[in-house]
């Protein structure tokens, strides 16, 4: 990893990017599943409370996904308001249902949460765009 997300203290994208390369590839593991998060309302909260308030939001989002998701690979900040983690090896489609189900439960602010496996086609830039897929669905 090479710096962190200053709101956040997760990953940046290009991290993610890079793992998901690796992983992806004919040589890493499988099967390899995601854990979107996304922070339903920030923008309100930015508007109205302001973006330190914003922040502050986003910061417990994190922690919420530190706990819910402890044995993944990365833990990264997408975009605004996703996060993601990355699972990789036999238990990694279970182990990101569970991080999803528990998020969406949680007490933190108000999270949805979606698990994405990965297919063989599927580039970072592939899994990536259905992530963003399945939290509009969600």
């Amino acid at each position: 990893m090479t710096a962190a997300d200053h709101v956040t203290g997760l990953a940046l994208r290009g991290d993610l990017q890079r793992l998901l390369g690796s992983l992806l590839g004919p040589e890493g593991p499988r099967p390899v599943a995601l854990v979107i998060c996304d922070v339903a309302d920030l923008e309100a909260v930015n508007a109205g409370r302001g973006f330190l308030a914003g922040d502050a939001v986003l910061a417990s989002a994190a922690a919420a996904l530190r706990v819910a998701a402890a044995d993944a690979l990365l833990l990264a900040r997408l975009g605004g308001d996703e996060l993601v983690a990355v699972f990789a090896g036999p238990a990694a489609p279970a182990a990101a249902n569970k991080a999803a189900h528990s998020l969406t439960a949680s007490a933190a602010p108000r999270l949805h949460a979606a698990a994405v496996i990965a297919e063989t086609a599927d580039t970072p830039g592939s899994l990536i765009d259905r992530l963003y897929a399945t939290m509009r669905r969600s």
